[in-house]
């Protein structure tokens, strides 16, 4: 039983060998190749508390708490102010809802779209019973063209300087939503922009406020042209409000979209759970656009994102198609650790049988130095001490290989050992009886060894 317990320890050494190099393997292959894992915190930018954005920001605040991603909601004046936060590096904020149109030159360089979310129709209304079809009619009246760091200026600015209107020719008043809905209305203003979208109460309101009048513009293809960000968007005669017919006519606007941007340093895995999460937000399609049209790849100011152009390509990963998402995450990601995994595994586990062998054979082999030492002096010559030396060292020698725990597989190189032992004992013993037979008898006398032959 003691020598299969040896056996049995001796090939665990082995294997537990193996199972050691395997698990450095595989913490040097996670730190080399596999990232680090996602946050389960995103801090996002949305906008005025009663605005769209932070109505939408709360549903993907509900969804992505279902898949264990806590989402803090950051209120600002609208989508100047969320790109500065993203381009801000005292900033947490790494995701913001933004209005395609106000991006700059230098934010591509740290920026980056993970697509467009829904139209948002530029409104343009105005007081008076003319008809207003081109902004220029605009020149001298005061405008409400929203707040400053909010998506609704930026566009206004745009649009009217591109019509030669300035601060110099009009009137620029910062009004929004229903502050600048009830101005239009008190007569305090002549005209206001809107970037929202057709559900907007102050914009429902203003289409059915008796003296005010919807701009339809005459260059509405022109600017789709001119401005990449702008699409044409129709709305049709009765879709506000079929009983009455609003409105009265179908009316072609020119719309930025809202669109999801993010900070290059977003980890990779949370632009596909956010699309995810955009998709069953989205992708019903409202009064201006189909089901399924969005989130798109399109409408946008900044470089797609390669996880977002992956995603709207081939969908969400096959994991997290079934998976939770974390689970899906822990999978895909020790996925990556495969490869060099079994690399490192196919040679430690195919040098594992030839290194028990070896063990088996080194366990015979590593007598054969003490008894060639003494086979060695034997064939030289020796003195009566040496022998008996010789003969001593033997007798240990033949007590552990007796006592040797060897594989069944091994027992000819066993006995093989044996029998070359016995034959040097041979030898030595050959050289004590030599000198027995050349001495008197009180050698034999004073030689027990001698005796006992």
């Amino acid at each position: 039983m003691t020598r299969k317990v040896a056996r049995a320890r001796s090939h665990v050494l082995i294997w537990m060998g193996v199972f050691v190099a395997s698990a450095v393997g595989l913490v040097a292959t996670y730190i080399l190749f596999v990232e680090a894992p996602p946050p389960r915190r995103i801090v996002l930018a949305a906008g005025a508390v009663d605005g769209a954005y932070c109505r939408f920001a709360e549903r993907y605040r509900q969804l992505l708490k279902s898949e264990g991603v806590t989402l803090e909601i950051q209120q600002t004046k609208g989508s100047v102010e969320n790109l500065e936060l993203l381009l801000d590096k005292n900033s947490d904020v790494r995701v913001a809802f933004v209005q395609s149109g106000i991006a700059a030159p230098d934010d591509m360089d740290e920026l980056e779209s993970l697509g467009s979310l829904y139209r948002e129709p530029l409104w343009i209304f105005y007081r008076g019973t003319n008809v207003v079809d081109r902004l220029t009619q605009l020149a001298g009246q005061r405008i409400a063209i929203g707040p400053e760091g909010s998506g609704t200026r930026s566009i206004a600015v745009q649009l009217l300087e591109a019509n030669g209107i300035e601060a110099e020719q009009a009137t620029f008043v910062s009004d929004a939503g229903n502050s600048a809905a009830d101005a239009l209305e008190n007569g305090d203003i002549d005209a206001a922009f809107f970037v929202a979208g057709i559900d907007a109460k102050y914009v429902r309101r203003l289409l059915r406020s008796k003296g005010i009048r919807l701009v339809e513009l005459a260059q509405a293809r022109a600017y789709e042209r001119q401005f990449q960000h702008l699409s044409t968007v129709t709305i049709h005669a009765g879709l506000i409000d079929l009983r009455r017919n609003i409105p009265a006519q179908d009316t072609v606007l020119i719309s930025p979209a809202a669109t999801l941007v993010a900070h290059k340093s977003l980890h990779p895995a949370l632009v596909a759970l956010l699309l995810k999460v955009a998709t069953k937000v989205h992708q019903s399609g409202d009064l201006l656009s189909a089901k399924g049209e969005f989130p798109s790849a399109s409408f946008t100011d900044f470089p797609l994102n390669d996880e977002a152009e992956r995603y709207f390509r081939t969908g969400p990963p096959i994991l997290q198609r079934f998976l939770p998402f974390w689970i899906a995450l822990l999978v895909d990601r020790m996925k990556i650790m495969a490869i060099p995994l079994i690399m490192l595994l196919m040679p430690l586990f195919k040098a594992a049988p030839p290194l028990a062998r070896w063990q088996s054979r080194r366990k015979i082999y590593t007598w054969y130095t003490e008894l060639r030492e003494i086979d060695q002096q034997a064939i030289q010559g020796m003195s009566v001490s040496e022998a008996e030396q010789s003969m001593e060292s033997l007798r240990v020698l033949e007590h552990h290989i007796s006592n040797m725990v060897v594989p069944l597989s091994y027992m000819e190189e066993f006995y093989n050992l044996r029998l070359h032992l016995n034959l040097v004992r041979s030898r030595v013993q050959s050289i004590l009886h030599a000198e027995i037979g050349s001495r008197p008898d009180e050698f034999i006398r004073s030689w027990p060894a001698a005796k006992a032959s």
